[in-house]
């Protein structure tokens, strides 16, 4: 019989997740865990890959990355600015300790959201693409989310994030869970203020987690396999019939 691995690789990649889903906390048994981890870092090391593909391609199309189009009308902008992380930055090399020294803080993290953390890093695909833009804003309907392309941002496992959980502490019950800021909303993304930040509530003794307050209301492997489809913005879904080309193009071989 084929182990999770193994079945993965042979393309039955959503089955596997649904499957480690399922078994909740038992995911962490002796003769499950080495293989949904393995399962784990391989969505993970795909996953960096796709991104490193699609920042070209993106590109290629008109998309321009990062906040130049943001008009900065006071020190506060400025700052705002200069303190969002680039459009990839790969985990530090000591990332395994940083790892560590949060689930001893915090409790288990999700396998997929430590294997993004070990893999990946931090990922923050904010732009701007006036063509697609100017379409989604014809389609915008009061009360549907997202309000703009919603690009797919995690933050990477950082001090600050171990510290930010160390404060937390102080105003958390005994047993509550950390709410662990995953990305900023799709108006926090535009330093608009929005309804908070995705999250993630640790402890999670299981394979993947709901990846909670964002629109799609998903899990977190979930939600990446949704940014993928759409070219790392998936409030392109809104537009996606206007697009099919550019789509097509960026999906080619993810």
């Amino acid at each position: 019989m084929l182990g999770f691995l193994d079945r993965y690789l042979q393309g039955e990649c959503q089955q596997v997740w649904d499957q480690l889903g399922v078994l909740g906390e038992d995911v962490h048994t002796a003769t499950i865990y080495p293989d949904a981890l393995a399962v784990a870092h391989e969505t993970m090391r795909r996953m960096r890959h796709n991104i490193e593909v699609l920042i070209p391609r993106l590109e290629a199309l008109g998309y321009h990355f990062g906040y130049a189009w943001m008009p900065l009308v006071s020190p506060a902008d400025i700052a705002w600015v200069a303190d969002q992380p680039a459009r990839f930055t790969p985990p530090p090399e000591d990332i395994s300790q940083h790892i560590e020294r949060f689930e001893e803080l915090t409790g288990t993290l999700p396998l997929s959201l430590r294997a993004f953390y070990s893999e990946v890093g931090t990922v923050n695909f904010v732009g701007t693409h006036p063509d697609w833009e100017e379409r989604f804003r014809a389609y915008i309907t009061q009360g549907l989310e997202p309000p703009n392309l919603d690009p797919i941002f995690v933050w990477g496992l950082s001090e600050e994030l171990i510290d930010l959980y160390a404060l937390s502490q102080k105003s958390l019950h005994e047993g509550q869970p950390f709410p662990l800021p995953i990305a900023p909303d799709a108006y926090l993304k535009y330093n608009v203020s929005g309804s908070g930040p995705y999250e993630i509530a640790v402890p999670a003794a299981s394979a993947d987690a709901p990846l909670l307050n964002e629109w799609h209301h998903t899990t977190f492997v979930n939600y990446l396999r949704i940014c993928l489809h759409y070219g790392g913005l998936p409030g392109l879904q809104r537009i996606s019939s206007l697009i099919s080309d550019e789509l097509a193009y960026l999906r080619e071989g993810l």
